[in-house]
């Protein structure tokens, strides 16, 4: 399994938002954001089943977090991983490649789809299921919104741009119910590496 990074931290978005896990970024994706936020994750290496087990049980944590790119590029090998490991399996994924069968495979998925055609795809084939839109409310993600169970607003890493999208996305959410989701790793750490 070609892994990015693998590092102890805080959830920073989403409906565990606080909560402590062991994440593993796995390196590849299913498309080339323009605004990716871990561009890097395309530089990884190897690691072997038992590799990750053994760094996986060694963790204290009680959750672990696939994350990426895109993590489901490597379902099969998350599958082998799950026979032997008794903690909760979260994901983070864009939906490109997610079907039913993942359902039983992860504790909690979270979903953040990159096009109308993902958003739809996934709600009809899980229903019940956290898609969080990442959007500025001008161009990116605006079409996808009606699928939303949570808005994040769009990071450009540009200060005073970034506030006025927090304040809109804000605003938004309130006005429409609907959940907002801060980044609060990126509030903290910016986009640095293994945070």
């Amino acid at each position: 399994m070609k892994i990015s990074e693998i590092f102890e931290s805080i959830q920073g978005e989403g409906r565990h938002l606080g909560r402590p896990m062991l994440f593993i970024r796995t390196s590849g994706c299913t498309r080339k954001c323009a605004f990716c936020d871990t561009q890097y994750h395309n530089k990884g290496k190897d690691y072997s089943l038992e590799e990750l087990i053994n760094i996986i049980n060694k963790s204290k944590l009680n959750i672990v977090c696939f994350t990426g790119g895109e993590p489901l590029l490597w379902d099969e090998e998350i599958k082998e991983l799950r026979k032997v490991i008794k903690k909760d399996f979260h994901i983070e994924t864009n939906g490109d490649l997610l079907e039913e069968r993942h359902v039983f495979l992860f504790n909690y998925i979270s979903c953040s789809p990159k096009e109308l055609l993902v958003a739809k795809k996934v709600k009809s084939i899980i229903g019940d299921i956290y898609i969080k839109i990442v959007t500025d409310l001008k161009t990116v993600g605006v079409d996808m919104i009606k699928y939303a169970t949570a808005l994040m607003p769009l990071s450009t890493f540009n200060e005073e741009e970034d506030k006025k999208t927090k304040q809109r996305v804000w605003n938004y959410c309130v006005e429409n119910d609907i959940e907002y989701s801060p980044r609060i790793h990126v509030d903290v750490w910016g986009n640095k590496k293994n945070i």
